[in-house]
């Protein structure tokens, strides 16, 4: 057992957190949050950021995220209220109406068009309480400044969102007269809709200009494309949109560019009016358009039609990021279409930011998806057939629909079902398995692994919640954390966490393939091999432990170590002759070998070295010197040289005869006066026996001897005298 105690500060206070950590039987994990292991948002800081959409405030999330996106209090709902009938805009809108038809100066007409710039008039509520969106803001701001937090370090915001759809979109913001009458909705009209829209945006911009200092981005639009049609959610559309109830064009559904053109018309609006008046209040925020369905619905005809949608707010500068929710399973959607997904939004924006993300561990692959079918919503209709329902058929139950967050058995034939035996509600048997946890911890790895890969290109990653059992998805085991108790983490954690140390262990390895090995010690860049070799073992090995995390940092910094450390050969190669004797007489064999060598670098390149052979007699008498130089590879030069000396005597003579002479009578008599010369008691005696023996070798030139055998003994006869 061991008691963790760290300090951190929350809302500028400072606290101590004491966790006890037990190990889980059979299992090697801790028994809760463990703030030992290394921070998330630390490990992907040269990468992007790692945030949180939800609560910040827990000793967990301050540690590992580093942005956070408040889910819902920067929503409509909560900045103009939800009273339908005495909303502050309706208070103001009222008082102004009577101003107006009480002037007495005011003909029919401006009365009308007064009336209309007062229905067109937002009014934002306060929202300094603790749990409101500007309380949180300062929390934030209170948090870094007690923290003493640099820009890089600080905590930042991702606004979320400008306009919307469904319940957080109260109706009578889009009533005529700020009423809503459920009975007999008097709807505003599309203009009256576009001015609406475009003040509620100029007063949010100068609203929270004053947060410029941690809101880095805004969420402009959310959702605002159908997840079967690939046209503009409306009316009809189980998430109901007001925007798409009032711009809806029926006279246009025979055309669908035209229609996804005119009926998006409020969100060109809302992104030109964050841009103006962002860029006005003088905080030129990223604006992102934030989008995508739940992991069990097709990716097309939507995506497509997002980008469609997305491509005129584009060319009018209007938008920077294209923000996709990370609504992920293991089972869905491949990592090749989330990469499609990226590659279509940077052609409409210039960064991605995955904004609300979860990794759901319930589904798998439905064996009963037909993909020549269309993928639809169940109906009311299919619980007439409940033998093709789910857990028996397929993916979709009518009677289960509203189960799961109504995400999960709400579409029929689609690609991915939830597991049979996990249920209706959260399994954490199953979803703290091996089997499962190997499965979605795998996908995460890859997962992390794409978004890296697109360097400068990701902004900010925020996962939704901090568990299995806080977050959107709480049946679906879709996060690191598990919901066990005490929130463990998950092997999708280590993953998630040891996916930045496996990339830049792939860079260690890149880095060491585009060495020149030429100009260091054959020692130094064998380490480098060894630690390559040791490194790329581990590219392709699964990471489910903080054992896992630290042998790719491990071998990452053994392997950039040994290349930090190459150490250039200045050692010249060696030069060597072996085998000289140093003298010989004429009769020996001179048998000399000339060695390259480079013991300290990586070889040889060129070298004049050649080895000395041949009778000694043949290199005449006297000293001999030979030299030769040899080139290594990275480039530096050696010499050597050997000498040796060539001498004759009156018995090496004697056996050079011998070897010379084809007539054995011709050989005795050359030798007797050899011997007679050695033996002459002066040089006049010696020098009288030496001269017949070279009259004699003249003599038998071209018969016992050959002309040069002849010249030999000759010169060396005379050397003798």
């Amino acid at each position: 057992m061991r008691t963790l105690r760290c300090r951190v500060a929350v809302g500028g206070v400072a606290v101590v957190l004491a966790l006890t950590l037990v190990p889980l039987l059979g299992v090697n994990r801790a028994s809760a949050v463990d703030l030992s292991l290394p921070s998330l948002w630390q490990a992907y800081q040269g990468d992007f950021t790692m945030g949180t959409f939800g609560s910040w405030t827990s000793p967990q999330a301050q540690y590992h995220y580093r942005s956070i996106s408040l889910p819902n209090e920067l929503k409509l709902d909560s900045q103009v209220g939800t009273s339908s009938t005495n909303s502050l805009s309706r208070q103001s809108y009222a008082a102004a109406v009577a101003a107006i038809n009480a002037d007495p100066t005011l003909d029919d007409q401006h009365k009308a068009d007064a009336i209309e710039q007062a229905n067109e008039a937002i009014v934002l509520q306060p929202t300094t309480g603790a749990n409101q969106a500007e309380g949180i803001l300062q929390a934030i701001e209170a948090y870094n400044a007690a923290n003493h937090l640099p820009d890089d370090q600080k905590k930042i915001v991702r606004a979320h969102v400008l306009a919307w759809h469904g319940g957080q979109q109260p109706n009578w913001f889009f009533c005529n007269g700020f009423v809503y009458n459920a009975a007999n909705p008097d709807w505003a009209s599309p203009q009256t809709m576009l001015k609406r829209l475009d003040n509620y945006i100029h007063l949010m911009m100068n609203k929270y200009a004053r947060y410029s200092d941690i809101i880095v981005s805004w969420d402009v639009v959310n959702e605002a494309v159908d997840d079967y049609s690939g046209q503009i959610r409306n009316a009809t559309d189980p998430q109901v949109s007001q925007w798409g109830r009032i711009f809806r064009r029926p006279d246009l559904d025979g055309d669908p560019d035209a229609r996804l053109y005119a009926e998006s018309a409020w969100v060109r609006q809302a992104f030109e009016s964050a841009r103006t008046w962002s860029n006005a209040a003088g905080v030129h925020w990223k604006l992102y358009y934030n989008d995508f369905q739940d992991s069990d619905k097709q990716y097309e005809p939507k995506m497509s039609q997002t980008i469609k949608m997305l491509r005129p707010i584009h060319d009018a500068g209007d938008i920077d990021g294209y923000g996709m929710q990370g609504r992920l399973a293991w089972a869905y959607p491949s990592i090749a279409q989330l990469k499609q997904q990226i590659d279509a939004g940077l052609t409409v924006a210039d960064e991605i930011s995955i904004s609300e993300s979860d990794i759901r561990s319930d589904f798998e692959p439905n064996p009963d998806y037909d993909p020549t079918q269309p993928t639809r919503r169940v109906t009311a209709a299919d619980a007439a057939d409940p033998a093709h329902q789910w857990p028996t058929y397929g993916s979709c139950s009518w009677n289960l629909v509203s189960q799961a967050n109504g995400n999960t058995f709400d579409v029929c034939n689609s690609p991915v079902r939830r597991i049979p035996a996990w249920g209706t509600g959260a399994n954490n048997t199953l979803a703290n398995s091996p089997d499962i946890m190997r499965k979605q911890a795998d996908f995460a790895a890859d997962w992390m692994d794409l978004l890296l890969s697109y360097k400068g290109k990701i902004a900010l990653y925020d996962w939704d919640g901090t568990s299995d059992s806080n977050t959107f998805n709480r049946t679906t085991g879709g996060h690191l954390w598990s919901g066990l108790a005490g929130n463990p983490e998950k092997y999708s954690f280590f993953a998630v966490l040891g996916a930045p140390a496996r990339a830049t262990m792939r860079d260690a390895i890149q880095r060491a393939d585009e060495i020149d090995p030429s100009p260091f010690t054959s020692q130094s860049w064998q380490r480098v091999l060894d630690a390559r070799q040791a490194a790329h073992a581990l590219v392709d090995v699964r990471i489910y432990t903080i054992d896992g995390v630290n042998a790719v940092k491990n071998a990452t910094a053994a392997l950039t170590g040994a290349i930090d450390q190459l150490e250039h050969d200045t050692t010249p190669p060696l030069v060597t002759y072996t085998g000289n004797t140093g003298n010989y007489t004429v009769d020996q064999t001179v048998a000399i070998q000339c060695v390259p060598s480079d013991p300290d670098g990586l070889g040889i390149a060129s070298t004049t070295c050649s080895d000395v052979n041949g009778p000694a007699y043949s290199f005449g008498l006297g000293s001999h010197t030979y030299s030769a130089s040899a080139t290594e590879v990275s480039g530096n030069v050696g010499t050597g040289s050997t000498t040796f000396t060539v001498t004759v005597t009156f018995a090496s003579l004697q056996n050079l005869v011998r070897r010379f002479s084809t007539d054995p009578d011709v050989t005795a008599g050359l030798n007797d006066k050899l011997a007679a010369a050695a033996a002459s008691p002066n040089k006049n005696a010696r020098d009288h026996q030496l001269n017949a023996f070279i009259n004699q070798v003249n003599a038998q030139t071209g018969k016992a001897l050959t002309a040069t055998q002849a010249q030999t003994l000759n010169q060396l006869a005379l050397a003798l005298m």
